[in-house]
């Protein structure tokens, strides 16, 4: 196990540039497209779990990716994916990145394969599609960032790939994800006539997650956004986000975090609260 001495002290503010998704054949598919430029920089950040699948097109010095077991200097361009624990990231010197966050689903229509090889991984984004990976490395060789994020979708646009199969088994994902926590996973697929076997097999080759994961991925972070934003106690936030007792929440929010929730609330030590975010 990698032994990790960790700066807690605010290194760097990262200012982020999201951009919306502007073309309406790709709403449903990515969240949104974002860019961080920096000089001089050295940042190294916890990264929590997130329902977010990313793709990374780095322009710049390494990314560095630690887990409990490993460190990885990533591909130029590559996939984060969706995780359930937490990592860290350093990069220093200078950073120009691109990026693109997708739904849980989302990033299957462009590559049509199972998604359950980026779990909790960095993939190289070559590997998993390597006609998007061309593609999109042309899309960045334009002068401006402005032309660059419009190319990155126009890109998108001419791989996304749906037959009406997928197109109904998102549309259950996506069902499912927006809705209440009280609703449980039967009775969502009694509702549906799907039996709870094949969607948990559905939701798993499109995702990278079994139902059940991205629910709880999903409490996570409403429980780190109360703790962050509405400095409630943890008493409300048990009852606010059906847990069954104090203690079993503050378990699972350290298993996914690393830290108990009072000691998150004071290391500022996440990309979460590190991060301006400008939105165009």
């Amino acid at each position: 196990m990698i032994h990790r001495k960790f700066r807690l002290e605010v290194i760097n503010i990262l200012n982020i540039t999201r951009y919306a998704t502007k073309n309406e054949c790709l709403i449903p598919w990515v969240k949104f497209f974002w860019h961080i430029e920096a000089a001089n920089a050295d940042i190294h950040y916890k990264l929590l779990p997130t329902d977010c699948i990313d793709v990374i097109l780095n322009l710049a010095d390494d990314v560095v990716y630690e887990t409990e077991c490993n460190k990885i200097i990533a591909p130029p361009f590559h996939i984060n994916g969706l995780r359930s624990k937490y990592s860290f990231i350093h990069q220093e010197k200078t950073i120009r990145i691109f990026g693109i966050s997708f739904y849980p689903h989302g990033l299957y229509p462009f590559v049509h394969k199972s998604l359950k090889e980026v779990q909790n991984k960095v993939v190289d984004l070559n590997g998993l599609s390597y006609s998007l990976g061309e593609k999109l490395k042309k899309a960045v060789s334009n002068d401006t960032t402005e032309k660059i994020i419009a190319e990155i979708e126009n890109t998108l646009i001419e791989e996304l790939s749906i037959k009406q199969d997928f197109a109904d088994k998102a549309q259950l994902i996506s069902d499912f994800i927006t809705i209440s926590d009280d609703i449980s996973i039967k009775s969502f697929c009694d509702k549906r006539s799907i039996s709870i076997k094949t969607f948990e097999r559905m939701v798993l080759y499109h995702t990278g997650y079994t139902p059940k994961i991205l629910r709880r991925i999903k409490r996570f972070q409403n429980t780190c956004n109360q703790l962050v934003h509405q400095h409630i106690s943890l008493t409300d936030i048990t009852y606010d986000n059906n847990f069954t007792d104090q203690s079993y929440f503050i378990k699972e929010f350290t298993r996914f975090s690393g830290t108990a929730p009072r000691t998150f609330q004071t290391e500022k030590a996440t990309v979460k609260e590190n991060v301006k975010y400008k939105y165009l």
